[in-house]
């Protein structure tokens, strides 16, 4: 299976500690979602970590799509990592590093490997879901650094 490889980053303003907690708040979901893309927790075991699961429904493009996602990394502050074991992916794996550059000045990588549905159609709907995810990508990071910002950790 031809799995892709698609990396994001940006700095945030806050320590590595402040930025991992706001990426364990699944309060704060709401916050970095693009107003295109609605999502509900179905279930979740918490409090989060190593092995712990979570089902989503994500509603986009006017479908609804279960994600059902197991916690394989959760190492705090740096990383966190989910895994999906069903879902509309043939594979998908969501990697966040939290690395400290400063006090208050957190490096947020995030690193997606999926592999797309439909193995014939794969190459078309690579460049469909790398355009889309750059975009969410973009979103997410530009609403986590607006949200440390207006609280003051900056």
């Amino acid at each position: 299976m031809k799995k892709y490889i698609l990396t994001y980053h940006c700095l945030l303003q806050a320590s590595v500690e402040d930025v991992f907690g706001f990426h364990t708040d699944t309060h704060n979901l709401s916050l970095i979602t693009p107003r295109s893309t609605q999502v509900s927790i179905v279930s979740m075991d918490t409090p989060l970590r190593e092995g712990s699961r979570v089902v989503l429904d994500i509603k986009r493009f006017g479908f609804t799509t279960r994600w059902d996602m197991q916690i394989a990394v959760f190492s705090a502050p740096n990383t966190i990592v989910d895994a999906m074991n069903k879902g509309p992916f043939a594979f998908f794996r969501h990697e966040r590093q939290f690395i400290k550059v400063e006090d208050k000045l957190t490096r947020m990588e995030e690193t997606i490997v999926f592999s797309p549905p439909l193995s014939w159609l794969r190459g078309i709907l690579f460049w469909f879901l790398k355009k889309d995810m750059d975009a969410m990508f973009a979103y997410r990071h530009r609403a986590t650094q607006a949200y440390f910002v207006s609280k003051g950790q900056g």
